[in-house]
């Protein structure tokens, strides 16, 4: 990704454009995760960002920069902002850091941007949406741009950039990293037996309980049936937005989710269900009260980072498993009637793996804008992130994080359960990738059009929907499978349900 920003040109569109967010644009529900403990939506209805909000309108320079950031980590950025303005008097601002639920900031931001912070964080999947209703402000400062290129993976890379009258701009700086785990209860569940989904399968058997269920059956938590790839080379034929172009129109780029693997995956994962010691989706007491010590309901949970205090009051702190999602085995049954997959081949549960953003709003005062850019360069460096996963449990976002959470370990500076629960979303990035949302129609196409419900239906073997006008009949068939799962690109694609089923599936919708 090149240097694509020309400062002096960049700030004076910015001046020019941004006269505020819309603010009539509603929020796209999205599954991304929250910072260390929140909550895993980031749906916001239009009450919830009003209920939030700080004090009133951002435009006037008042010599204050206000900061929000995930409700867990206020205390740390506040003194590291004190600290830092402290020592450097020349910066002129005082700074207000504020704690959020990260999730829902994208919702509050939409519904009144007069009411946000300055300098707000958000899962990088909102930022399309956030650029397109112009409720965010490109960066330009280029030492930024190039601390950002120089630090964080190319899989971020991809998706932190959104256009402004055609020309494509970096709008987000990523700061945390957060991909999907396993927790598993340590009383039952061997380490060794946490590395498949046929030893999570055995340890369940043996107590009389379920294996392992998911926080959500929404399209986030779910990605780890969707996104599973070949344990051998990492490979799946699952396509989500492929080179999406947020410039050139807002162009959907490529998606495909027919392959013989997802086909071969999702009857796995109907059989796996379907066995009184494998999966379940979460009851209605929540997943906390089926993963509980004194239930035994299941022996593991996939979950984020924002889960770990909850798995931790589950099972109890000893008791508490991390590891990588397992890995599971094809059987005949799933591979039959398929060439692209045979029985025996290894696939390992993938996971959406995300990054936490901090942007601009677009209401604040331009003059401004230089000195939120030189914050956001000192907050979003590794010396901060690394304080900040010290403090906080915040994963860095950057390239060889990995290495400085095992010296943290190595020198007892986190315990065992902090360690692994850093190393396991670290490794399981490797098997996944950041959610490909480049524009708010991409975001809402995913989340809210009903394809997670169709995977559901799949995993049930039931028709859908249930009521009124069932467009499919039945999905256990591989058939109705192929049906199912054109349905689901459909809706990535277009939104809505496709009227009629190709003759000869896979079809690319």
């Amino acid at each position: 990704m090149k240097k694509l920003i020309v400062c002096l040109l960049a700030l004076l569109m910015v001046v020019s454009v941004f006269a505020g967010c819309t603010g009539d644009t509603p929020a796209a529900p999205s599954s991304s995760s929250t910072d260390t403990t929140n909550s895993g939506s980031n749906s916001g209805s239009s009450n919830s960002g009003k209920s939030n909000s700080g004090s009133a309108t951002k435009a006037n320079d008042d010599g204050l920069i206000r900061v929000w950031v995930g409700e867990e980590s206020a205390s740390f950025y506040q003194k590291a902002c004190d600290e830092y303005v402290a020592s450097h008097p020349e910066f002129g601002y005082k700074i207000e850091v504020k704690g959020m639920d990260t999730g829902s900031v994208a919702g509050t931001i939409t519904n009144d941007p007069t009411a946000a912070a300055d300098i707000y964080t958000v899962a990088h999947d909102n930022i399309g949406k956030l650029a397109a209703t112009q409720c965010a402000k490109p960066i330009t400062d280029q030492a930024l741009v190039d601390q950002v290129l120089a630090d964080n993976p190319e899989s971020f890379q991809k998706v932190i950039y959104s256009n402004l009258n055609d020309v494509k701009y970096l709008y987000g700086v990523p700061y945390i990293s957060q991909a999907l785990v396993l927790y598993y209860n340590k009383a039952y569940v061997t380490e060794e037996q946490a590395k498949s989904f046929e030893g999570l399968q055995e340890a369940a058997k043996a107590v009389g309980a379920k294996a392992i269920t998911v926080t959500g059956d929404d399209g986030f938590n779910m990605s780890f049936a969707l996104l599973a790839s070949n344990a051998a080379d990492h490979s799946t034929t699952v396509k989500i937005y492929e080179g999406a172009d947020p410039v050139a129109g807002g162009s959907k780029g490529e998606s495909f989710c027919q392959g013989d693997d997802t086909i071969a995956i999702y009857r796995w994962l109907q059989s796996f269900a379907a066995d009184p010691n494998g999966f379940k989706w979460a009851s209605s007491d929540g997943w906390e009260a089926d993963f509980n010590k004194d239930n035994l309901g299941v022996m593991a949970v996939i979950g984020g980072a924002w889960h770990f205090n909850s798995a931790k009051a589950a099972v109890g702190e000893t008791n508490l498993g991390i590891a990588l999602i397992p890995t599971f085995t094809l059987t005949a049954e799933a591979c039959e009637g398929l060439a692209g997959v045979k029985a025996g081949d290894v696939y390992r549960g993938g996971t959406f793996a995300d990054c936490k953003c901090f942007m601009i709003n677009a209401n604040s005062a331009a003059t401004k804008y230089a000195k939120e850019q030189e914050l956001i360069m000192y907050l979003s460096s590794k010396e901060v992130q690394n304080q900040s996963y010290l403090e906080c449990m915040n994963v860095p976002a950057y390239v060889g994080a990995a290495t400085f959470i095992k010296q943290c370990f190595d020198e007892g500076k986190v315990t065992e359960g902090q360690y692994n629960l850093a190393a396991m979303q670290v490794s399981m990035a490797e098997w996944g990738i950041p959610q490909p949302f480049l524009t708010g129609t991409l975001n809402t196409y995913y989340y809210s059009k009903n394809a997670p419900a169709v995977l559901r239906a799949i995993v049930d073997k039931t028709a859908y929907p249930t009521t009124g006008d069932i467009i499919l009949q039945e999905t256990e068939s591989l058939a109705g499978i192929r049906k199912a799962l054109y349905m689901v690109e459909y809706l990535w694609m277009h939104g809505v349900n496709p009227k009629e089923f190709p003759a000869n599936l896979p079809d690319k919708a």
